[in-house]
C-alpha cells in the first residue's frame, strides 16, 4: 500500500504537470506502482509527459512558455525573470528535462512558494478524497485556481469542495452523509442502550414513585421509556425529605438512641420484653402479605365454583372458638374469616370441612395464598401483642416508639440511596442520549447554514419539499430526512432540472435491469421510463422484487403493502439522468 508521502508526490505531479487534482483511480494506480517498486516518481513524471492530456496542453510550447505554464500550475503565477531564465537555460543544456522540470522546481522553492505548492497539493488531495468516483476534471482544475500561500485561499477552496458548488459535484453531499451518519449512530446507540433503559424501568416500577413507568405499555417506544424514567427518577429525588447525607446522620442518631435504650436496661424482665418485641418486629418484617391480585384470585375462585353456595351455607353453621358463624354472604367474607389472626388452626380445620363442597377451596393456589395471609396476619398480631407488653413496662415504655423512629429513618436512607442511584443512572442515560441527539442537530444545522450561505446558488432540501419544488436555476439536492418509507413523490413539471440531484445514500445499489431482477440481499433503486417522465423506484426495504404494478402507459404504481417509493421526475427523459453512488442527477 502506498505511503502518504508517495501519494503526495504523485498528487504534486498532477498539480504541476496537468494543473488539476488527481482522479482517485489514477492517483491510486501510480502511487501503488511506486509502492510496489514497479515505478519511481521519475518514471511516473515521464509517463505524464507522454500522456495525451499533457501533450494537448504542452506540445509546441517553447521552453519559456513551458516554464511559465509549470509555474502557473505549481505556484499560480508566471515565472519571475530570473527564475525563468535559469530554468530555460537548464532545459537548453539538458541538465533538466521536461519530465523532471516540475520536481526540480518544487525542490528549489522559497518559503512562500513552498507554502503555495503545499496548499495546492493539500486542496487537490481533499478534492480527490471528497468526490471519489464523482471526479470531474474541470472541477479538479477550478478548485486549484485561486489557491496561493495564504490560509484564506485554502479555506475558500475547501468551502467550494464541501459546498458542492464545483462542476460535477452534488451540493452538500458530505453534509447529507453527515446527517445520515449521525442518525445511524443515534439509532445504534438507542439499540445498544435499550436493555439498560428497560432495566431502569423495571427498577423504578418497584418503587413508590412509579407513576410514569407504570403507565408504559407493551407498545411504548424507546422515547416513551426514556421520558418515563426521567420523570420517575426526578419524582423520587424530589420526594426525599432531605439529602441522603443528612438522612444517614439522622438514621445513625435514631439507631444510637435504640442502642442507648437497651444499654440502660438492668432488669431481666425488661430485657426480655425488648427482646421479644425485637423478634416480633423482625419476624413481621421478614414476611410479605400475598399480592392483592393473588388475594382477589383466591376470593374469586371460591365465588366462581359451582359448589360455593352450598359450602357457604355449611360455613354459616360452624361454631368456632370465637363463637358461632352467622351472616356470611360473600366469598370475601369467608376468606377474611379463614385468614383472620384470631382464627385458630382448629377453627380453620372446621372451615375446611365446611368448604369441602367448594372444590376450589382445596386447590394448591388457594391454600398457598391463604397460608401466606395467615402467617402475615399472625405476625402482625404477634408484633401488636409484643408492642403492648413493651409499652406497658415501666422502663421500656418509649422503646417501641424509638425503634419505629429508627426503622423509619433507616427506610428513608434506603429509599434515598436508591433514588440517588436511579437518578444517577437516568442522568447518565439522558446525557448520553442528548450527546447523540446533539450530533444529529449539529449535522442538520450545518445543512441550514449551507442553505443560508448559498442562497440563490444551491439548496439542500428534504424529500417533503419535492411536491412544492418549483423550476429554478438553483442546484437543488433532495434527500430523505428519514427512512425511505413507501411514500410516493412527484416533482412538478421542470422542477427537476440541470444541476439537481436526489441523494438516496451510498447504501443503495443501482439496478439497471427490470424491476423483476431484484437482489434479495441489497437495497436497490431502478429507473423506469413512463409517459409522465422518468421514475426512480426505490426499495424501502430489502426485497427480491419490488412490490409494484406497471400501468399501460409504463408508469409504476405501488400496490398492497408498500416495499417501494416511487419518485416521478415529471418531463425528464432517461438521457438526462445519471446515477452514481446512490445519487440520481440531472445532467
Amino acid at each position: 500500500m502506498a505511503t502518504q508521502a508517495q501519494i503526495k508526490a504523485v498528487q504534486q505531479l498532477y498539480v504541476g504537470y496537468l494543473g488539476r487534482a488527481a482522479d482517485s483511480a489514477g492517483l491510486a494506480f501510480w502511487a501503488d506502482a511506486i509502492a510496489a517498486g514497479t515505478a519511481t516518481i521519475e518514471s511516473v513524471a515521464t509517463g505524464f509527459t507522454l500522456s495525451t492530456e499533457y501533450k494537448a496542453a504542452y506540445d509546441g510550447l517553447s521552453s519559456g512558455d513551458l516554464v511559465d505554464k509549470v509555474y502557473t500550475n505549481v505556484l499560480g503565477r508566471a515565472a519571475d525573470a530570473e527564475g525563468k531564465a535559469y530554468w530555460v537555460d537548464a532545459l537548453a543544456k539538458g541538465t533538466v528535462t521536461a519530465d523532471t522540470l516540475v520536481s526540480y522546481i518544487v525542490t528549489n522553492l522559497g518559503a512562500v512558494d513552498q507554502a503555495t505548492i503545499n496548499n495546492k497539493t493539500f486542496v487537490a488531495q481533499t478534492y480527490t478524497d471528497t468526490v471519489g468516483a464523482n471526479y470531474n476534471a474541470e472541477a479538479g482544475a477550478t478548485v486549484l485556481a485561486g489557491v496561493d500561500s495564504t490560509p484564506a485561499s485554502v479555506t475558500t477552496a475547501l468551502a467550494a469542495i464541501s459546498g458542492g458548488t464545483l462542476t460535477g459535484q452534488v451540493p452538500g453531499l458530505s453534509l447529507i452523509a453527515a446527517v445520515a451518519s449521525a442518525e445511524a449512530a443515534l439509532t445504534a446507540y438507542e439499540t445498544a442502550n435499550t436493555a439498560a433503559v428497560d432495566a431502569l424501568v423495571a427498577t423504578l416500577l418497584a418503587t413508590t414513585n412509579n407513576t410514569a413507568t407504570k403507565a408504559l405499555t407493551a407498545t411504548s417506544t424507546y422515547d416513551d421509556k426514556l421520558a418515563a424514567i426521567k420523570t420517575d427518577a426526578a419524582a423520587a429525588t424530589a420526594a426525599k425529605t432531605d439529602t441522603t447525607a443528612v438522612l444517614t446522620a439522622k438514621a445513625k442518631d435514631a439507631a444510637d438512641k435504640v442502642a442507648a435504650d437497651k444499654a440502660a436496661l438492668t432488669l431481666a424482665a425488661d430485657k426480655a420484653l425488648v427482646a421479644n418485641y425485637d423478634a416480633a418486629v423482625a419476624a413481621n418484617a421478614a414476611l410479605k402479605a400475598p399480592a392483592t391480585a393473588d388475594v382477589g384470585a383466591a376470593q374469586g375462585g371460591l365465588a366462581a365454583d359451582a359448589g360455593f353456595t352450598a359450602a357457604l351455607a355449611e360455613v354459616n353453621k360452624v361454631t368456632l372458638s370465637t363463637g358461632a358463624v352467622t351472616g356470611l354472604t360473600t366469598a370475601k367474607a369467608v376468606y377474611d374469616l379463614y385468614v383472620k389472626a384470631t382464627t385458630t388452626d382448629a377453627d380453620r380445620a372446621l372451615l375446611d370441612t365446611a368448604l369441602k363442597g367448594d372444590a376450589y377451596a382445596s386447590t394448591a393456589s388457594f391454600k398457598a395464598t391463604a397460608a401466606a395471609d395467615v402467617a402475615k396476619n399472625a405476625a402482625i398480631a404477634a408484633e401488636a401483642t409484643a408492642k403492648t407488653n413493651v409499652d406497658a413496662g415501666a422502663n421500656t415504655s418509649t422503646y417501641s416508639a424509638d425503634l419505629k423512629a429508627s426503622t423509619d429513618a433507616a427506610a428513608l436512607v434506603t429509599a434515598a440511596t436508591k433514588a440517588d442511584a436511579n437518578q444517577t443512572s437516568a442522568n447518565a442515560i439522558d446525557t448520553a442520549q442528548k450527546a447523540e441527539e446533539a450530533k444529529v442537530a449539529a449535522a442538520t444545522k450545518a445543512i441550514t447554514d449551507f442553505n443560508s450561505a448559498n442562497a440563490g446558488k444551491s439548496a439542500i432540501l428534504d424529500q417533503t419539499k419535492i411536491a412544492a419544488a418549483a423550476p429554478d436555476a438553483v442546484k437543488d439536492t433532495f434527500f430523505f430526512a428519514s427512512k425511505v418509507d413507501g411514500t410516493d413523490y412527484t416533482f412538478a413539471s421542470k422542477a427537476f432540472a440541470a444541476g439537481d440531484s436526489i441523494v438516496l445514500g451510498s447504501d443503495y445499489t443501482y439496478n439497471s435491469g427490470a424491476l423483476s431482477t431484484g437482489n434479495n440481499n441489497a437495497k436497490e433503486f431502478f429507473l423506469v421510463k413512463s409517459d409522465a417522465g422518468v421514475q426512480v423506484v426505490v426499495e424501502s426495504t430489502v426485497v427480491g422484487s419490488t412490490n409494484t404494478a406497471t400501468a399501460t402507459n409504463g408508469a409504476v404504481t405501488t400496490v398492497g403493502t408498500d416495499t417501494t417509493t416511487v419518485i416521478t421526475l415529471t418531463g425528464v427523459t432517461l438521457d438526462h439522468v445519471a446515477v452514481a453512488n446512490g445519487v440520481v442527477s440531472y445532467v
